[in-house]
């Protein structure tokens, strides 16, 4: 097992970390998606040493680091395992659950407008708009199946068909082809101000 010291990679804070097994592919993931230790590391040197969008490393205090969680795309492969081939990069926990909020809802979490772009290039760069009208149709009836399945009484657009559901705008946007990443920046801005006038104090340049 390879042991990494986390400060020489300018990560995060040399007073959170010490050596630890921050770049061993996760041998559970691997199986789970098919893919290889060579191709994980080569997700993780493309991405400079950590998440693809956040560049961040996977760190959980006071564990320290683990490595990245493994990114697919849900409309090939809808469970937790994938083919392989629909693998889109490696993300931290914050980023791919962010993330997925994003492509199902248009929901940044009051993430900044850096982070918003960050995203939207790491999509674009794995070949996905997840606001294509058959994309985002899919992935409504892919999230509307696990909440049936799941017994969960969800009020979002594509399990209600409410257009003022979770997600719902974006089903106008689309139908209306409007650009929908700037509405989701318009959004989250408008969710950002209204938190700092609470006192949350959200920086604008922050990833």
């Amino acid at each position: 097992m390879a042991f990494v010291d986390a400060r020489s990679l300018g990560l995060i804070p040399a007073h959170l970390t010490s050596e630890v097994c921050c770049l061993e592919a996760p041998k559970k993931a691997l199986l789970r998606h098919r893919i290889t230790a060579v191709r994980y590391r080569e997700f993780l040197r493309a991405q400079g040493g950590g998440c693809g969008i956040c560049g961040g490393p996977a760190w959980r205090h006071p564990i320290g680091l683990v490595p990245l969680p493994v990114d697919h795309d849900h409309l090939c492969c809808p469970g937790r395992d994938s083919c392989g081939r629909c693998v889109r990069g490696l993300l931290c926990a914050g980023c791919n659950g962010n993330l997925g909020l994003v492509e199902l809802h248009g929901n940044a979490m009051l993430s900044s407008r850096r982070w918003i772009e960050a995203a939207r290039i790491y999509l674009t760069q794995a070949g996905i708009d997840p606001w294509e009208a058959n994309r985002f149709a899919a992935s409504g009836r892919i999230h509307r199946d696990r909440r049936i399945r799941d017994e969960v009484d969800c009020r979002c657009y594509h399990c209600t068909g409410d257009p003022q559901g979770a997600g719902g705008w974006i089903a106008t946007a689309i139908a209306l082809r409007e650009p929908v990443w700037d509405e989701i920046i318009r959004r989250t801005e408008q969710q950002r101000t209204r938190a700092n006038e609470l006192g949350l104090n959200f920086v604008d340049n922050e990833l």
